[in-house]
């Protein structure tokens, strides 16, 4: 065994290393369990499930290696899970370090889709078998080398082996704000369930890791969900991506849509977005916390225009890790309350900027550019733009402070 790569409420896991028959080793993970939080008769069920686990043949499933069984001093087996080594370790981490600025800092809205897309095939392949997970969540999917996510951690999937439910037998930790409500007021769980699960999984996505219904204590999530509550659509989300997760929790199992269908939704959404551009070029700012600042404009509203900002500051500022690039700006109204930029680095470099594609600072609002321009040093400006004018100066405006969840420069 090697270091040790998480721990968990039931267990944890470490690095090791499999002897293959060949004489090589590969390097895998090796999941342990908490034996004081399982019973002796649910022990010997996961391991009789562990079996058909390990038939498991799909991209975006977690494939089981095998599981060891060691003895405690008690004289009970203890079962080790080994499973493949998955670099980039859990989605959850990944997408918290990428928000805090202490991972990748780039993490485009096709790739967090694509990131649910897989999910939701995982998902599909899993209850197309009957399989319930019951334990869905961002930190229990793990990101390929290749960066595809792959549905893991099993130890609380059931096989139904008659009828469509499961009825939990005792009371156990069980992770409560990811719980359907039938599954709370009943502990009756069925693949809608799942998808309950997946909507929240998807928030957390969205999110970039935050933990969901913030305030709200375990205790009162039965009361805050039977009153018709559910988790607000993040400032950055899309309303058809919101739409898609919040039909995930209807009240009524009945109402909630299979992961066949979560897919192609997620499918047709994806398709509908533009391509996605270099990732190294793409920065979204959140503007709520520009408009609070002097001197910002404030939408169309705007009359004058502040012709004393120096272009090439904004140019240098927007586009860390490029000397000289293109930049342009468009807006995206995702909902009624907020406006979003996309500063867009362009590929090109120049040296005389008046002899180069100009650079715009614009607006563009269901595909439309505004005609009224004003041009200097090259540079086109819109009347409409909300980009900070006059002071403080753009150098000054456009940071990243970790500290502040409001004040993050996103994807």
């Amino acid at each position: 065994f090697g270091k040790v790569l998480g721990e968990g409420e039931f267990g944890s896991v470490m690095e090791g290393n499999l002897k293959q028959e060949d004489g090589t080793s590969q390097k895998v993970a090796v999941k342990t369990m908490k034996l004081d939080n399982f019973s002796q008769r649910e022990i010997e069920e996961f391991l009789s499930e562990a079996a058909c686990m390990k038939d498991f043949n799909h991209p975006n499933v977690i494939r089981l290696l095998g599981v060891c069984i060691e003895l405690s001093s008690q004289g009970i087996p203890k079962p080790m899970v080994i499973l493949p080594f998955m670099k980039y370790g859990d989605l959850h981490t990944f997408l918290l370090y990428s928000r805090l600025n202490t991972g990748p800092k780039y993490i485009h809205l096709q790739t967090l889709l694509k990131f649910m897309m897989d999910i939701a095939q995982g998902m599909e392949y899993l209850s197309n078998r009957n399989f319930l997970h019951r334990d869905l969540a961002a930190r229990n999917c793990m990101l390929r080398d290749d960066m595809t996510v792959c549905v893991a951690d099993f130890g609380l999937s059931k096989k139904i082996y008659s009828g469509d439910y499961y009825r939990q037998g005792r009371i156990a930790k069980m992770p409560v704000k990811w719980i359907a409500i039938e599954s709370l007021a009943d502990r009756v769980y069925t693949s809608k369930s799942d998808v309950w699960a997946f909507g929240v999984t998807m928030w957390e996505i969205t999110t970039r890791g935050m933990t969901p219904y913030p305030g709200v204590q375990n205790h009162e999530m039965y009361d805050y969900l039977l009153h018709g509550h559910r988790l607000k659509q993040p400032e950055d989300c899309l309303d058809e991506l919101y739409d898609i997760m919040y039909s995930c929790w209807s009240a009524d199992p009945l109402d909630r849509p299979t992961f066949s269908v979560l897919r192609l939704q997620l499918e047709k959404l994806s398709e509908s977005l533009p391509d996605a551009q270099d990732k190294e070029s793409i920065i979204y700012i959140n503007t709520q916390l520009l408009e609070s600042c002097e001197g910002i404009a404030n939408g169309p509203s705007l009359t004058g225009l502040d012709m004393n900002i120096d272009p090439d500051s904004i140019i240098a500022s927007c586009t860390p890790g490029a000397a000289v690039s293109v930049v342009t700006a468009e807006v995206h109204e995702n909902n009624l309350r907020e406006e979003r930029y996309i500063l867009n680095g362009g590929n090109e470099e120049w040296e005389d900027v008046s002899s180069t594609p100009f650079a715009a600072v614009t607006p563009e609002k269901d595909g439309v550019l505004p005609e009224d321009r004003l041009t200097k040093n090259g540079v086109s400006w819109s009347h409409h733009s909300t980009l900070p004018l006059g002071s403080p100066s753009p150098d000054e405006l456009l940071f990243v402070d970790d500290s502040l969840e409001d004040s993050e420069v996103l994807m």
